[in-house]
Formats: structure tokens, C-alpha cells, sequence
């Protein structure tokens, strides 16, 4: 990651608590042997199997780390999302606090899956699995990703009214999963506008998750919210 690219994301954090501040809870081939000819009387030694070797196993691809459409909750108990696309991610910041891509804020692999609503609406939702060299520069993004919570609302963008909740865990089986939910309202229109940012970070593999919707409220009783259930499974799947 070059200095440039940490400063961007770092900035405006200083009153960040951090990626660890406590959160409100919520193979070997064998070799045969030159051929030998056994007279009757010769016995062939036994044929052991090679023992596998668990650290040689296939790491699975990104792809295989992004949510299925059926995995992803809906807004309602009717709600079924519709397939979207599944691409390498581009050079746009992800999320309406983000500051920069994923790409420059050290990830060396990104993609994409979109989901469209069931209605007409401009309800969506989406996710990123980002790939980094290291366990470090994982956990370093994983900083970013925090202030520019705290920066949103702020400079960033302020001429939008944002208001960003604070920051909740969730708990998951393997790793560390986090949201916070921004709203806001569109000049001219009579309903808000919610965004729901999730990430999950699990050694050096990260995901965002992003859900948007609009509505006079955003109402879900606490823990049960759709993006908490889009954490969980986005968790099982960046599990090794």
C-alpha cells in the first residue's frame, strides 16, 4: 500500500477508537520404482498412500466467497432479491461514506455481486470480497473502513444531511463482523433513504456488504436487522 493511499483513508480519524475499541454487542507424487521382473517366489512390498498434506489444499477462489442470491435477506418477509451482476470491482468508492475503492486502500483483488429489488424501486443491494497480501494490510483496511464512518456526515458529505449511526459487532463464528446504518433524505422527495455497510475480515480476506432502501423509518427489532443476517452468511463463506 503506498503511503498516499493510507493517508486517504486515515484521514479524518483521529477520534476513531480503532479497529480494536469494544463495540456495543449486539502434494507429493510418489515415484514408481524402475520395473523389476518377481519370480514366483518374490513378494511385493506393500504400496503406502501418500499422506496429504493439509497446507497444500486449494485456497477457493474469490468468486466462491461471494453471497448467493438466496443467502442474501430481504427487506421484508416477502422480499426476494434478484440476480444482479458478478464482475471484477471498479475504481468506485463502495458505499455512500467511502472514500476510495478497495484497490487503493491496499486490497490486491476485488470483486463484485450486485442484487436488483423484486419491484420497481431503486432498492439494492451489493457486496465486494477483497483479497490483501497480508494479514497486516487486512487489518489496516479494516481501520479505513472505521473512519470513514466517523468522517461521514462531516466534510465528506455534508451537503447531503447524512446522519451515520454508530458502529455495531455482530457476532460470527470465525472473524470479525461490524455495521452501521447511514440515512438521509433526497432534496424533493418525501421519504429517507437508508444504507446499510457491513464488513466481515477474516485473516486476509474482506468483505463489504451494502443494502440501500428507502422508507419513512428503518425499523427491524435490534439483532434481527437484514444486514446482520447478510453478515453471518457473508462470515461462512470467508471461512477457510
Amino acid at each position: 500500500m503506498t503511503a498516499a493511499a493510507l493517508a486517504l483513508g486515515l484521514a479524518g480519524c483521529a477520534s476513531e477508537t480503532g479497529a480494536d475499541a469494544p463495540l456495543p454487542t449486539e502434494s507429493a507424487r510418489t515415484t514408481p520404482s524402475a520395473t523389476s521382473t518377481l519370480t514366483p517366489s518374490s513378494t511385493a512390498a506393500p504400496t503406502q498412500a501418500p499422506t496429504a498434506d493439509p497446507s497444500a489444499a486449494p485456497v477457493r477462489p474469490l468468486e466462491q466467497r461471494l453471497l448467493a442470491t438466496s443467502a442474501v435477506p430481504g427487506l421484508n418477509a416477502t422480499w426476494v432479491w434478484q440476480d444482479g451482476r458478478t464482475r471484477p470491482a471498479g475504481a468506485t468508492p463502495f458505499g455512500i461514506c467511502a472514500r476510495a475503492d478497495l484497490g487503493s486502500i491496499g486490497a490486491t483483488r476485488v470483486v463484485e455481486r450486485t442484487w436488483f429489488p423484486p419491484d420497481d424501486s431503486d432498492d439494492n443491494a451489493a457486496q465486494q470480497v477483497a483479497e490483501f497480501a497480508d494479514a497486516k494490510s487486512a487489518a489496516q483496511a479494516w481501520s479505513v473502513l472505521a473512519s470513514w464512518r466517523t468522517s461521514c456526515g462531516k466534510a465528506v458529505n455534508a451537503d447531503l444531511g447524512l446522519t451515520a449511526r454508530p458502529m455495531t459487532a455482530v457476532t460470527v463464528a470465525d472473524g470479525q463482523a461490524r455495521w452501521y446504518l447511514v440515512s438521509w433524505e433526497p432534496v424533493g422527495e418525501e421519504t429517507g433513504r437508508f444504507e446499510a455497510l457491513g464488513m466481515v475480515r477474516n485473516g486476509t480476506i474482506l468483505t463489504v456488504l451494502r443494502m440501500t432502501s428507502s422508507g419513512q423509518d428503518y425499523n427491524y427489532p435490534a439483532g434481527r436487522e437484514p444486514m446482520v443476517g447478510m453478515l453471518r452468511a457473508a462470515a461462512a463463506l470467508l471461512a477457510r
